[in-house]
């Protein structure tokens, strides 16, 4: 009754008591770490996994998705060598478990691993695919990596075959589609209007929803690129509206983060990148309040990066460029905007 009446906090606690009593009830620990998932609460994603962590064992039934669990959390609070010990040993125990084998993706994205992440997405898809609903979004993850080696062709392959090949509704698809299609555009990849005008009906149906401030600027992002001012419009009243009911976790998210990245997206779109820089540039130390993962939310700092890039900010340029290349030092992307920067300070 909590989480559907959109108290997100409470639901998260009431699971926390439901396991500290019966720490081996796998679906309260599911739920809850979805919650934490969906809440940006990195440190609860890896702690709640740990407190019931003494009463389970490889005995039991399930290990395997505790397992799969602790990775993410481990990932999400930036213990890379820990996470990808506890998703391969989930992997071990069930090869299925496709959340485990997400958390071991997140890890090598995190650390610009891309042919390590390749090489573990494609020579395990026949375990997490197609028949799954992570499979889209390990698909995804999969885009990145070919996406960081400027394999443009094959992630827009992958996009029309896997990602919207099946025309789906799910707004975890959505999400991942919207994502997708943004990066494509931030690089200037022609995307074509087809993609964007499928994309933005698929998502029309949610536009008045206001449930999750995540939700609704991914959606924000569909119409955007589309050119649909009206449904763009109508999402951008939904954030408001949300923001104004005190009573739901999303009007804290929808103040704090929704709204300040809905303008900085519209203002890019409108190439007023000036004003896209001065929403985006405080946003991002708080941006995990609106919940998805490190991966999700480095649209944040690629958007950013290239609103420097085309607002001519080249001291900006260089110090966002700096920041990128501690984690991906062999990045083409970062070696680029790198480049870039150079030349314009010495110009």
């Amino acid at each position: 009754e909590a989480w559907a009446g959109g108290r997100f906090e409470a639901a998260s606690d009431r699971f926390d008591d439901i396991l500290i009593d019966h720490p081996r009830d796998s679906l309260a620990l599911q739920m809850g770490h979805l919650l934490d998932f969906y809440r940006g609460d990195a440190r609860n994603l890896r702690d709640r996994v740990l407190r019931v962590l003494p009463s389970w064992s490889e005995a039991l039934p399930h290990h395997h998705a505790v397992l799969g669990m602790l990775g993410f959390g481990l990932e999400e609070t930036g213990d890379y060598a820990a996470a990808e010990s506890a998703g391969r040993r989930a992997c071990e125990l069930n090869p299925r478990d496709a959340w485990a084998h997400h958390a071991v993706l997140h890890v090598m994205e995190m650390q610009g691993r891309v042919e390590d992440g390749i090489r573990w997405a494609t020579t395990r898809e026949q375990h997490w695919a197609p028949e799954n609903m992570m499979a889209v979004h390990n698909w995804w993850h999969l885009m990145l990596y070919h996406l960081e080696r400027d394999e443009h062709a094959q992630v827009l392959r992958m996009y029309d075959d896997k990602v919207r090949g099946g025309g789906s509704t799910v707004l975890l698809d959505l999400i991942d589609a919207s994502a997708m299609l943004w990066r494509l555009q931030l690089r200037g990849v022609e995307i074509g209007a087809a993609r964007w005008t499928e994309l933005a009906e698929a998502w029309a149906g949610t536009v008045d929803d206001g449930v999750y401030a995540f939700n609704d600027v991914h959606g924000l992002i569909a119409y955007l690129g589309a050119g649909r001012e009206d449904l763009a419009a109508r999402q951008m009243e939904t954030l408001h509206r949300s923001a104004e009911r005190s009573n739901f976790s999303n009007a804290a998210m929808s103040v704090q983060v929704g709204l300040p990245v809905a303008r900085a997206l519209a203002a890019f779109k409108d190439g007023r990148y000036q004003d896209c820089i001065a929403h985006l540039r405080g946003m991002r130390t708080i941006a995990h309040r609106f919940g998805g993962s490190h991966a999700q939310r480095d649209l944040l700092d690629l958007t950013l990066l290239e609103a420097a890039r085309r607002a001519g900010d080249h001291n900006l340029l260089r110090a966002l460029t700096a920041e990128r290349l501690h984690a991906r030092p062999k990045s083409p992307l970062a070696l680029r905007y790198l480049a870039l920067s150079k030349d314009r300070a010495a110009a």
